[in-house]
């Protein structure tokens, strides 16, 4: 009795091990999202199924739930191998990356699409906010929208995606999203976007022109050509208001978001955009969940044929941020602006449900600098100034206590007044200021040495210029470095 018990609970096992693993969503035919616990536990399993897979968690939610990464690798020479970081769900009233995460986990666990990792590395997070998921809301249980906390980084959640991205150093981010068509401006209009899929690419001007070249002529062709073949649809994102009440443009210049924070730094980096439900949670979650598995596996596809050349781009695309160039222009104040075509904008009609084309005249495609500063060799940080030491410790920015000056000039800013400017809809304080040259004297051990000849030179000349639409300044708890007839806190080291 014994023995047959025995070889029961081992046929038991056996038969557990080998089962397939699946996601919990498919297994109740997408009828509820996947909760974070469930995220947890399909995670720990696929690792378990896979060699070529490892589960870790690089830290926990505002609620102190496991925030989970899973990588896929072979033991292959790191130094040819592409890196890439996908990451989903930092809104958690957008379901479907989550799950088209898992999919694809799910996918490797069972032994599918391993070539991808002849040439690359991925790490996936398929919840980046557990604790808004699981009450299917956009911002984490502190009220933060992790999507505009990419600088300062005030919540856990973003801090750990940073701290990861650090270590690993990828090539390539995806950032995955979804957006929503079904808002009363456009129903009233008369017709809603309806691309399963959009995807976009860095439009910030300081970022390398070779990445966002082919990204944009190169990776978003391919995205396209997949997805139609899959029958989904496609379009390059797009953003703004119906066409008759604002500008229509391909995203942001500002990097305080999950992808152009990481393009700054001359990462080839992707947002994907898949079209939310009416309801805003599970209505059409199963083709939504799809359209964006295909669109992640066509980008994936596409890098693994262009491994090669992308860690070239990427690499030499770094090398020239840790290089100073004296003389480099780098954007401060930026605008879209046309480029002589009108854009043809496939809708859906909201009275119909029938396809149209809508002519948008006012359609920004093209992100141009306003205003450009040449590239100093440094910046001075003041040591007794706790928010912006922090703020180098925060980002590991690379800084020096003992420095000189001798044959460099030392400048400071002179605000003379402050006042509001509009930029890419974004409300600033743009001040009017006097470059001054300082006496050197001894600077050392009152401020901090910061060079801009590392992978965040771009970074910190956006952030530490006063007249930057996207300075430090304007952001919440340092608006006290601008003000009317004082100095600029941050002096600038010229050659």
């Amino acid at each position: 009795m014994k023995k047959t018990a025995l070889i029961l609970l081992l046929l038991i096992l056996m038969l557990s091990c080998s089962r397939p693993i699946e996601s919990p969503t498919v297994l109740r035919d997408f009828k509820t999202p996947a909760i974070s616990e469930e995220v947890v536990d399909f995670s720990i399993t696929a690792a378990e199924k896979s060699r070529h897979l490892s589960f870790e968690s690089i830290g926990t939610s505002v609620e102190g739930k496991d925030l989970v990464t899973i990588s896929a690798s072979k033991d292959v020479p790191p130094d040819s191998i592409l890196r890439v970081l996908i990451f989903a769900q930092q809104h958690g009233n957008e379901q479907s990356g989550k799950e088209a995460s898992m999919l694809l986990i799910r996918d490797l666990a069972q032994g599918k699409n391993l070539h991808w990792l002849d040439r690359m590395q991925l790490w996936i997070i398929p919840q980046l906010n557990p604790d808004g998921a699981d009450r299917n809301e956009r911002r984490n249980s502190e009220g933060v929208d992790l999507n505009r906390d990419h600088i300062l980084q005030h919540a856990p959640e973003t801090r750990a995606l940073h701290e990861l991205f650090r270590r690993i150093q990828p090539h390539v981010t995806i950032d995955i999203h979804e957006y929503q068509p079904y808002r009363e401006s456009w129903r009233e209009f008369g017709g809603y976007k309806n691309f399963d899929v959009q995807v976009g690419v860095p439009t910030n001007p300081n970022v390398s022109e070779n990445l966002r070249e082919f990204a944009l002529r190169q990776a978003l062709p391919a995205i396209e050509t997949h997805l139609n073949e899959k029958g989904f649809s496609f379009h390059n994102y797009l953003v703004g208001p119906v066409p008759t009440e604002g500008r229509t443009r391909h995203s942001t210049v500002d990097f305080d978001d999950g992808r152009q924070s990481f393009a700054i730094l001359n990462t080839l980096s992707f947002i994907y955009e898949g079209i939310n439900g009416p309801d805003g949670y599970v209505e059409n979650l199963q083709e939504r969940t799809y359209s964006q598995v295909e669109a992640l596996t066509a980008l994936l596809d596409f890098l693994h044929h262009n491994a090669p050349e992308a860690v070239d781009k990427v690499d030499k695309a770094r090398k020239k941020l840790i290089q100073y160039e004296p003389g480099k222009e780098v954007a401060i104040r930026m605008e879209h602006f046309p480029d002589g075509r009108e854009l043809l904008l496939p809708l859906t009609s909201s009275h119909t449900g029938n396809d149209t084309i809508v002519t948008v005249k006012n359609y920004l495609p093209r992100a141009e600098p306003v205003v450009s500063v040449t590239q100093p060799r440094a910046y001075l940080v003041p040591v007794a100034d706790s928010l912006l030491m922090d703020f180098l410790h925060l980002h590991h920015i690379n800084y020096q206590k003992d420095f000189d000056t001798p044959g460099k000039k030392v400048h400071r800013y002179f605000v003379e007044n402050i006042e509001t400017s509009v930029d890419e809809e974004l409300e600033n304080r743009l001040p009017s200021v006097t470059r001054k040259e300082k006496t050197p004297g001894m600077l050392a051990g009152d401020y901090v040495w910061v060079p801009t000849s590392q992978i965040h030179a771009y970074f910190l000349v956006s952030l530490f210029e006063p007249k930057s639409m996207l300075g430090l300044a304007q952001r919440k708890g340092y608006e006290y470095l601008l003000e009317e007839g004082n100095y600029f806190p941050i002096l600038r080291v010229e050659n």
